[in-house]
């Protein structure tokens, strides 16, 4: 029987409708064929006969419209603009506009405008940017029938009621220089170690709030008693050298300056991509933390469907592939096969994400403890104790 023949069959429409409503996928649903006696070229064939083009079904109801994303600027902007937008356009016949810029000036910008009337349709950053946000109502649920490649995202990276979802995961944890330290840090106490060799964030950066509710959770049990973390830190981390960002980091590491430091992956995979000797640490008591890019629908958007349809087209295997390749961020789809090359440089698997710790946001941003620490960060830590 050829494809064409094959198509007729009602078992077999029975199973692609199941691919095409995202209830089966389409290797599945090529296994399956493939278990009633068809070759796989001819599952394959039968697949594509019955299912239309994404292109095809996602223009006739995308045609003219035009959605604005947030984006960062420099090899972000690059990448979306030749590497991840054009791909989406074809398929759908939208226009997409980035809003391009930096989370806090999202924020702000969005608070001005209020919910009814969002500057964007798709809001992707940071979720220490966005927890305040979506508590006030500013985000709309992502319905998986819309989002389909929701399915393949481990529940640890989906919001509650899929009111966002973690599309791009870059875990925090510790790096060293092979070359230059004998004794491996293994624990978030070794840090203490180092002296001035020692790397951490200022409190300004999202990543060192971070740190300080890991050791407060290690510390006493509970993420929010985070006054101890502060004396420890005080106390062990005197000397260390803090950054405002990882990029600063990146370059103290590469010229010997320190040889230990706080980091995330991605920026531990730059580095051994360009052949510096740094080995990557997951410490015993787990990563602190994530810079994660937390994707969402604007509940005032008057796209939003165009808006569902985009951040599923960012879940998708493919998209997620050349994120991860690119940037080397941990892929929120479990399905993404990344090359063999890629991943020596992605530490950070799906099988870990448990190990990542998810804090409360809205507690640390509405409550007055981001202030508080840092204001003991700027008494006992700052200027180097």
């Amino acid at each position: 029987m050829n494809a064409h023949e094959l198509v007729r069959d009602p078992a077999v429409e029975r199973l692609v409708a199941s691919a095409k409503r995202g209830r089966l996928s389409r290797r599945a649903a090529i296994g399956r064929l493939a278990l009633l006696g068809l070759s796989v070229p001819a599952a394959s064939a039968a697949v594509r006969a019955l299912s239309p083009t994404p292109a095809a079904a996602a223009a006739q109801s995308f045609k003219g419209q035009t959605l604005v994303v947030t984006s960062y600027g420099g090899t972000w902007q690059d990448f979306m603009l030749n590497e991840h937008i054009p791909q989406f356009e074809a398929e759908t016949g939208a226009k997409v506009e980035l809003a391009i810029g930096l989370a806090k000036d999202w924020f702000a910008k969005m608070q001005a405008a209020g919910k009814d009337r969002p500057p964007y349709d798709v809001f992707v950053t940071n979720e220490t940017y966005l927890a305040q946000l979506r508590a006030e109502g500013y985000f709309a649920p992502l319905p998986p029938d819309q989002v389909p490649n929701l399915k393949f995202v481990p529940k640890a990276l989906r919001q509650p009621n899929d009111v966002g979802v973690l599309g791009l995961v870059g875990a925090l944890g510790i790096t060293y220089r092979t070359d230059m330290v004998q004794d491996a840090p293994t624990s978030w106490f070794d840090l203490g170690k180092y002296g001035t060799k020692t790397t951490i964030f200022n409190i300004g950066n999202s990543g060192e709030p971070q740190h300080v509710m890991k050791m407060a959770q290690v510390l006493t049990g509970s993420y929010k008693n985070w006054k101890p973390a502060i004396d420890w830190i005080a106390k062990h981390l005197c000397a260390a050298r803090q950054v405002d960002f990882s990029g600063t980091e990146q370059t103290m590491l590469t010229q010997g300056e320190t040889s230990v430091g706080l980091i995330d992956a991605p920026d531990w995979s730059f580095l051994k991509a360009k052949g510096l000797p740094v080995a990557w640490v997951l410490p015993k008591e787990g990563y602190c933390g994530m810079f994660e890019q937390d994707m969402n629908v604007c509940a005032g958007s008057k796209v939003k469907e165009l808006g569902y349809a985009f951040i599923n087209y960012w879940l998708s295997a493919p998209v997620q592939k050349k994120w991860a390749e690119k940037f080397y961020w941990t892929p929120a789809n479990t399905q993404v096969n990344i090359s063999p090359d890629a991943a020596k440089l992605i530490p950070v698997t799906p099988a870990q994400l448990g190990k990542i710790p998810r804090w409360d946001y809205v507690w640390l941003n509405s409550s007055g403890a981001r202030e508080g620490m840092a204001d003991a960060w700027n008494h006992q830590v700052g200027g180097h104790c």
